[in-house]
């Protein structure tokens, strides 16, 4: 269990947490209320502890929403993408990707969609330090995306006169959209049905339903 001790400092007695439930539980208010909304006062309170127990551990409430938001993104979906092979079959990826994001958001009672996209759309035009992580956590997965669509270039998934620039900023457009789309209580098989539309409308299909 990764507890850190932290003193009150009223009453200089030690108080124990879990460093790790404690950003769980923080990513999860975070993603619903969003950041501005978000107080470490109400973070203190809702866990027991004090803001100076806060300070001690994570130093400000930027540090506290970036492992957070890390949290997020190594849970999410989107990691799918990260540690492919070159020889991957992009458009199955991409399916199973699509599939695993439908049936997230559908299966979230909340229907809060995406965390990354709500907080972008909620801070990426500010001046901050933290708009500059936000943005490049999104140009991360931009490359990342763009990689795989030269990916199915090379390996003639799709014509080798594809525009993978334009079709990657397609892709993450149509990611974020979902992501709104998702919040009004739309069904897995709406969500996949969406999903499928759309990665056949770039020139993806299922291998199984081509055999």
């Amino acid at each position: 269990m990764n507890t850190e001790k932290v003193k009150r400092s009223s009453r200089g007695r030690p108080i124990s947490f879990d460093k790790g439930q404690l950003v769980q539980s923080v990513m999860h208010k975070f993603w619903e209320q969003g950041y501005n909304n978000v107080s470490l006062n109400e973070i203190a309170r809702d866990n027991g502890l004090t803001r100076a127990s806060l300070y001690h551990s994570f130093d400000s409430k930027e540090a506290l929403f970036l492992q957070a938001l890390n949290l997020y993104i190594k849970n999410s979906p989107d990691a799918l993408l990260d540690n492919l092979d070159e020889d991957v079959h992009v458009g199955d990826t991409f399916f199973s990707l699509m599939d695993r994001i439908s049936e997230a958001r559908a299966a979230d009672e909340r229907h809060r969609g995406c965390m990354v996209f709500n907080c972008i759309n909620e801070l990426i035009t500010s001046d901050s330090a933290l708009a500059k992580q936000l943005t490049d956590v999104l140009e991360k997965r931009r490359q990342r995306v763009n990689s795989l669509f030269a990916i199915a270039v090379k390996n003639n998934e799709l014509p080798q006169h594809t525009d993978v620039v334009l079709y990657s900023n397609m892709f993450l457009t149509f990611l974020c959209g979902l992501s709104t789309f998702s919040k009004t209580a739309s069904g897995e098989q709406e969500l996949k049905q969406l999903c499928e539309g759309f990665l056949n409308s770039l020139g993806f299909y299922r291998r199984s339903a081509t055999q």
